[in-house]
């Protein structure tokens, strides 16, 4: 059985169950002491809470970080960012989730699990829209921002604060492209979104950013012929922020890491070079950081 089905498979073990007042709930690993700094992971469509943290193996390293990792449950397949529900109502939640997200924040401060002053917001493809809608609304709340395979609604919207932002994605992705359509299977395009390179300029703009360093590429831990990363990095940032693009070139609509799951390849390839449970720590760790690279030589020790 491949890796990724059998994380699919076990990823209902462990955890403590969070009941949400509107019937939802969230999957919750916590540290021995809490408040803690908190992950909160929005799932990709189609998948669930418990089913994401299957894919990420992150309980062990998170604890030994002393964080908190959090995986909520949408309302329906997708999250609801405010865009693509509004042009298919029938099939797309129409929940209110930036509520759902400021309800579930509130819990983990007045239950003392999560410390305000920490919280790490990553997400992936449907998850990851929510997520950087929900970073332009409420970057007040956060202390990071991560997504994957998603990228920025055309609506424009204006974030109160500099906040770092990593962004991951694959240049061959079929299902959120580089281009920044958003296809449906056979259905076609499903909305327009801004690219990939247009959606990193926009929050270079929003924190601020004077510059672009020169690109980067991760060490290779896989093959010639398999995706490789080229780290992109703003300079100047205000408050010295981290805004990175995680350029995976000949990536598709994956998870970065291994896998040995045929199925998965009908999405497009993964790179070897990173693996997301890592970066989404490692980041959330350390937000002036580049995962993979390490400290950024123009931030502050």
């Amino acid at each position: 059985m491949g890796r990724a089905l059998g994380a699919l498979l076990l990823a209902g073990c462990g955890g403590d169950r969070l009941t949400l007042p509107d019937g939802r709930s969230a999957v919750l690993d916590r540290p021995a002491d809490t408040p803690a700094p908190t992950l909160v992971v929005l799932h990709g469509a189609g998948l669930g809470g418990q089913e994401m943290r299957g894919m990420l193996h992150l309980p062990e390293r998170a604890r030994a970080a002393g964080f908190a990792v959090v995986y909520p449950d949408a309302g329906g397949p997708f999250w609801n960012d405010g865009t693509m529900a509004l042009r298919m109502p029938g099939l797309l939640s129409a929940a209110d989730d930036i509520g759902f997200l400021d309800a579930l924040l509130d819990r983990l401060v007045a239950e003392r699990i999560a410390d305000p002053a920490r919280i790490h917001l990553a997400g992936l493809s449907s998850g990851g829209m929510l997520a950087l809608r929900y970073a332009c609304l409420r970057a007040g709340r956060l202390a990071s921002l991560l997504v994957i395979a998603a990228t920025q609604a055309a609506e424009p919207c204006a974030p109160a604060r500099p906040l770092p932002v990593l962004i991951a994605a694959g240049t061959d992705d079929p299902v959120v492209r580089w281009d920044g359509g958003v296809m449906f299977g056979p259905f076609g395009e499903l909305e327009r979104r801004m690219a990939v390179p247009e959606g990193f300029a926009y929050w270079r703009r929003a924190n601020g950013c004077a510059g672009l360093a020169a690109p980067v590429a991760l060490p290779r831990l896989g093959a010639a012929w398999e995706p490789d990363v080229l780290v992109q990095r703003a300079t100047g940032c205000r408050a010295e922020v981290a805004t990175l693009l995680y350029e995976i070139r000949g990536g598709g609509h994956r998870l970065p890491g291994r896998d040995d799951w045929p199925l998965l390849l009908l999405y497009g390839r993964a790179t070897p070079d990173i693996e997301a449970g890592a970066m989404m720590l490692d980041f959330a760790r350390d937000p002036r950081s580049a995962p993979g690279l390490g400290a950024l030589r123009d931030a502050r020790p």
